[in-house]
Order: structure tokens, then sequence, then C-alpha cells
């Protein structure tokens, strides 16, 4: 094996995807970036949508309505001539209820373009009212993966937090009945996605330590991913080095690097649609038992997925081994650990206890896992058990643990 070069990412197609596999990677149709950016739709609408007028769904989370962080792009929107219909409210998680609303609000304003801003509740809300305003019904007759026959209204998605990369995925994730559901829809992918660090310039170390480590978690589970092709495989791993470089600059106060992290979200969020793993699938149950933001779930999970997976292809193992650790190892192991550390320096659980996760709910949430949340494109089929007792490694944070017992499955995947 070639010595490793300390920060230099080599870039061979050992580790690729098979570039004789036949594969789809899905992007917005423009990316603006910089900053100030967001306050300039209105052409952009002109140039990218050709559309120089008509009545604007403005979807925007709450905090950023009353940070005033919108009220460039309305003005913008009023001043060249659009109607803007402004709609918020949209919580932490977006339901059913609030989107079909915000439906009705916009089908009787007759709006015929959505402008989403906000994290990821709101991006994926803005995408399941592009779908409304075109096509009959309510958010719960749309769940799963859909083609709407009309298709969807033009579409403009502009994040505000440093890690969902909601813009930039074709999933949308709504709570229906109580109950988290996913609708699937490669017309979510925006015609517009706007990247501008103005817009995080302001975000709290703890938002910028959960929604960074959801970030990082997409780009290294898109890695993993046996749907992955060499171009989400080139997005994550230039995502994972600017997460790894600067989340931790970022959350200590320092803008440029929380700018790259902005980016870094992005390019994870594209790199997503070859399917998140394991990681975000006890990142669910975990929130099932114990209510915690997103990003602390995934962050909480990830060593123990790529624990899981330690018998990936062995060029891919590598090279995330060594994106991980910044060039200092190629095991899989110490991969884990690192990104176990970061999340403790990022004032983040690294154990079920910790996190407050109730005991003697390890049972059940391996059996969540596998029948709630299966990944077909996970490189190891999930096995009940095994999990099972990974999450009582997990209760104590003890990573190497969690490789132990799942080294069997491991030699037996790879027999």
């Amino acid at each position: 094996m070639d010595p490793i070069d300390k920060g230099v990412t080599k870039m061979s197609n050992e580790w690729l995807p098979n570039i004789e596999t036949a594969s789809v990677f899905l992007s917005p149709s423009a990316v603006v970036c910089g900053r100030g950016s967001s306050g300039n739709v209105a052409s952009l609408l002109r140039v990218h949508v050709g559309i120089d007028s008509g009545n604007v769904l403005v979807a925007v989370d709450d905090a950023v309505l009353n940070a005033g962080l919108a009220r460039g792009l309305v003005t913008d929107l009023e001043q060249n001539g659009y109607a803007v219909t402004l709609v918020s409210g949209f919580g932490s998680e977006p339901t059913s209820e609030v989107i079909d609303s915000a439906a009705m609000t916009a089908r009787n304003a007759g709006a015929d373009i959505v402008i989403g801003m906000g994290g990821g509740s709101v991006l994926d809300s803005s995408k399941m009212l592009s779908l409304l305003l075109r096509n009959e019904g309510n958010t719960a007759d749309w769940l799963g993966v859909v083609e709407p026959p009309a298709g969807v209204a033009p579409l403009i998605l502009i994040p505000t937090t440093c890690g969902t990369g909601a813009e930039a995925t074709r999933i949308a994730m709504v709570t229906v009945a109580g109950s988290k559901r996913v609708v699937s829809c490669a017309k979510f992918l925006p015609t517009i996605a706007i990247i501008d660090p103005n817009l995080v310039s302001s975000l709290p170390r703890g938002v910028i330590a959960s929604t960074g480590m959801d970030a990082l978690a997409h780009a290294v589970e898109a890695l993993m991913s046996t749907a992955g092709s060499p171009m989400s495989a080139h997005h994550a791993v230039l995502a994972i080095e600017l997460l790894v470089g600067n989340l931790e600059k970022a959350f200590n106060g320092d803008q440029d690097a929380l700018a790259s992290c902005l980016w870094g979200a992005h390019l994870g969020g594209q790199a997503i649609n070859a399917g998140v793993v394991l990681g975000h699938s006890l990142a669910y149950c975990l929130a099932h038992e114990q209510p915690m933001p997103h990003g602390t779930s995934c962050a909480l999970a990830l060593p123990y997925c790529i624990a899981y997976n330690q018998s990936l292809d062995r060029g891919v193992a590598t090279k995330l081994s060594q994106l991980l650790t910044q060039g200092e190892s190629d095991t899989l192991l110490d991969a884990a650990l690192a990104v176990q550390r970061l999340t403790r320096r990022l004032g983040l659980p690294t154990s079920l206890d910790e996190a407050r996760v109730p005991s003697s709910t390890e049972a059940s949430m391996a059996s969540r896992c596998v029948t709630d949340y299966p990944r077909a494109n996970n490189p190891v089929a999930f096995d009940e058990s095994t999990i099972l007792d990974m999450l009582r490694r997990m209760r104590s944070g003890d990573v190497s643990g969690a490789f132990a017992v799942t080294r069997v499955l491991a030699s037996a995947d790879q027999h």
C-alpha cells in the first residue's frame, strides 16, 4: 500500500464505484453561490426560469423571518414586479397539516413559483408545496416514490443552516399522522439552489455542531452506498474534506470556515441522492426513543455505521479512513474514533447514556431499524441481532467494542 500523504486526497479510480455500471446523478439545474446572492432572486428567475412576473410563494423559517433575513429577497421580488405570498410556521419537523394549510394559501393566491428559505423543515415543505401547486390532493396522497403527472412548480431553495443539504436532494421528509414519512421525487431537485454564506453567519454554535455533523453523515454514508456513482463519490469526498477540515473552526467562530461548511453541506446533499445507509436508520431510532436534533442523532450513530460496514470495499475503506483522519490512518476503526472525538469536541453526545436514551430500549431500536428503516443500498445486509449487540456497545460509547461485535458479520460478508 502506498504511504499516506497527510492532508492530500489521492483521486485514483480504485475507490470509485464501477464506472461501467449505469448510474444517474441528480443535481439542481443551477447552483448560485456567494455572499448576498439570496438578494438577487428576481434576475435569477428571469435568466434561469424564464419567468419575469407572477405570484411567488415564499416559504420561510420563523427564525429566519424574525431575524429579517428574508427581507432582501422579498424586496427584490416586489421591486421587480412579482407578487409575493409569504408563509411560515413550519416548525422543526414539517407536518402534513402545516404543509396542506400553506398549500391552500398558495392555491388561493394563484402562486406559480415556490421559494423555500430556511432549514430542512422549510426546504422539504417547499418541495411538497411545489408538487401540490401543480397537482390535486394533499400531502398524505403523495407518499413514497412519486411521479406527479403535472410535474412541480418552479422551485428555488435557499438553505440557512450548514447541514441538511435538502436544497440538493430528491427527498422530502414529512410527518403524517404522527409518523415520519418519505416522499421521493426526481423533480424535487430545484431549478435553482442558492448558497449564501451571509445567511448562516449568526448561527448558534449548537446548530453549527448538529447540522454540520448531519452534513458529514450524509457525505460518509453516500460514499458507502452501493447505489453510488462516480459523481456522487467525488462530491462526497470533497464534502468530507471541507467538513472535517472546517467544522470545528466554524464551531469556534471562524466565518470563512463556516462558509466552507455550508458548501460542504450542499455537496453532501448532492451526494446523498445515492442514498443514506445504516447511520440514518439508527438515527431515526434514537430520536424515536429520545427526541433530539437530527444531526445530533446522526453524529452519535455515524461511528457505529462505520463499524457495521467495516467490510466495505478495500479501496473505499482506505479512502474514507484517510479522509476522516486527515491522512493519519487508513483503518476504519481509527476513522470511527476520529468521528467520535470530533463529536465530543463539538459538545454533542457520544453514547446512549449521554444522549439520555432510556435504558433497555436497545432491543426495540434494533427491531425498528430493521423493520421500519431498511436500506437495500447498505453495503452489509441488516442483521437484527448484530445491530442489537452494537447498540449495547453504543450505550457507553464503546466504538472499539462495536467493531468487535460486528467483525464476525464482516468476515461472513467477505466470504
